[in-house]
């Protein structure tokens, strides 16, 4: 039986969930390779809870450490110290490591990768990048909750990765996190980084604004004295990301991908304008009308995501490898030992 030795850098719900996942899946008896999985995080009641449920094996606090020996890397920190722990695992992964970077946005980590990702000699990349956004299992998509304590094997079953590889990554790395997702029963669906991080705007930054813009509104009112008595569940639920995250890591969502998020901002005050106007018109049929349409609108995006049913999935990208048994046991060396050429192709 292989070993594939994977580290998983953010211990919290996802990263945990990971590792559970992997151990789930390290049970079935056609796998044919033993995950050894170590768990990185700054937190050490995180590092602990994730050992006392299976999600890691080990725990190793020094990045470098936790990395060097990593065939495959998880990374699910925090956003506001991603960029330093580019920095510091960046020139000690091994030659063929593959990193999946769950961070929010993928061209900046790109960025970061290659700035800070070992090279040969010869000046290629030694180790690769693909930036991979989990999409829940639709039985949680109303648990907010994020402490490694909310971990679970399942959180990703009849979910998505969205998968988003640089054009010059190797496409050995993104079919092996293709194969992974789909042993792994999750489906994987290919978006250019750019794309990405347009759509990531509206779909992470501006709720984050909302909250920000609803509560500094609020608490910024000269009846905030009175108003705060009232705060209900519908308020904590609508400003819960305050409490969830470092400024730095809401700051870095919205300010590193800037020209996007003021494209989503600018729809929005669009939106808030055209609402404005019709309760300013007097009348309420027209605005039961916007409510009734926006429900059945959410009605059916609901039912989508609840059986993972778009009607526009592409097709992975065909490639020639001897699937994931085969793919898995090539990164103990890099790609099966073969050299990669300077314009991308393989030596032998």
């Amino acid at each position: 039986m292989a070993r594939v030795n994977v580290t998983i850098i953010g211990l919290q719900r996802l990263g945990a969930s990971f590792g559970l996942a992997l151990k789930r899946l390290a049970k079935n008896p056609d796998i044919k390779h033993e995950f050894v999985i170590t768990g990185s995080d700054e937190e050490s009641s995180a590092l602990k809870a994730a050992q006392k449920m299976g999600a890691i094996d080990h725990e190793v606090r020094a990045l470098e450490s936790a990395v060097e020996k990593a065939d495959l890397v998880f990374l699910a920190a925090p956003y506001g110290i991603t960029a330093d722990i580019f920095s510091i695992i960046g020139p000690v992964l091994k030659p063929g490591a593959v990193v999946m970077d769950a961070s929010p946005l993928k061209l900046v980590s790109i960025d970061w990768a290659k700035k800070h990702f070992r090279r040969n000699e010869e000046g290629q990349y030694e180790a690769y990048l693909v930036g991979v956004t989990p999409i829940v299992n639709p039985a949680y998509l109303h648990d907010p909750r994020r402490e490694t304590e909310a971990a679970s094997a399942d959180l990703f079953d009849n979910g998505q990765f969205v998968v988003s590889p640089t054009p010059d990554c190797p496409q050995e790395a993104v079919q092996l996190i293709a194969e992974l997702a789909d042993l792994l029963k999750i489906k994987a669906h290919f978006v250019d980084p750019v794309e990405h991080d347009g759509l990531i705007a509206g779909m992470e930054g501006l709720p984050v604004l909302l909250q920000f813009a609803l509560f500094r509104s609020l608490s910024g009112s000269k009846a905030w004295g009175d108003l705060q008595r009232l705060g209900n569940t519908d308020f904590a639920l609508a400003t819960r990301r305050l409490t969830e995250a470092t400024p730095e890591d809401l700051s870095n969502l919205v300010t590193l991908n800037r020209d996007n998020t003021v494209r989503a901002l600018e729809n929005l005050i669009g939106t808030l304008d055209e609402l404005r106007d019709l309760l300013l018109a007097g009348d309420d049929d027209m605005v039961t009308q916007a409510f009734a349409d926006a429900m059945e609108r959410y009605e059916r995006w609901q039912k989508a995501r609840r059986t993972n049913n778009w009607g526009d999935q592409p097709s992975p990208p065909t490639i020639e490898t001897p699937g994931l048994m085969g793919s898995l046991g090539s990164m103990l060396l890099p790609f099966g030992g073969k050299k990669r050429s300077k314009d991308g192709g393989q030596k032998q």
